[in-house]
């Protein structure tokens, strides 16, 4: 359970660089350039997090399937993490299978975007509904 939560929180984090890169510009004039910080803002942040929510995936749905550490918040973070992977995937086998011209690979951050909003209500469930012998001191 707790890497579940560990690992979901840094998929979380993983999002911020890639939202305070993309939403501002896209808000302010409907375009988003690939200047010099892509790489640290965007592709740095999509390579860690992507493995990791694959990591909170794969021991979230060991918790949920769980009866004793099933609760909402491991549920909707499992949940949200699941979206993630396979928004990511898809995303993958459409640029690699299917005539493509490269920027089906610029929507890959947005698997990350689109599936930790998820992560982000359950991590808030996390302290008001986790039984309190789960919860960490």
């Amino acid at each position: 359970m707790k890497l579940l939560r560990v690992a979901s929180i840094v998929s979380v984090l993983c999002t911020v660089p890639i939202l305070l890169f993309v939403v501002p510009p896209l808000l302010v004039s409907g375009v988003v350039e690939a200047s010099g910080s892509v790489e640290y803002m965007v592709v740095l942040p999509t390579l860690i997090g992507l493995p990791s929510a694959l990591t909170a995936s794969i021991v979230g749905t060991a918790c949920v399937l769980q009866r004793r550490t099933r609760t909402v918040a491991s549920v909707l973070m499992t949940i949200g993490q699941w979206s993630t992977i396979v928004l990511g995937a898809a995303i993958v086998m459409w640029a690699l299978n299917f005539g493509t011209t490269g920027w089906e690979l610029l929507a890959l951050p947005s698997a990350l975007i689109g599936g930790q909003i998820l992560v982000v209500v359950g991590l808030s469930f996390w302290r008001s509904t986790a039984p309190a012998v789960l919860q960490e001191r």
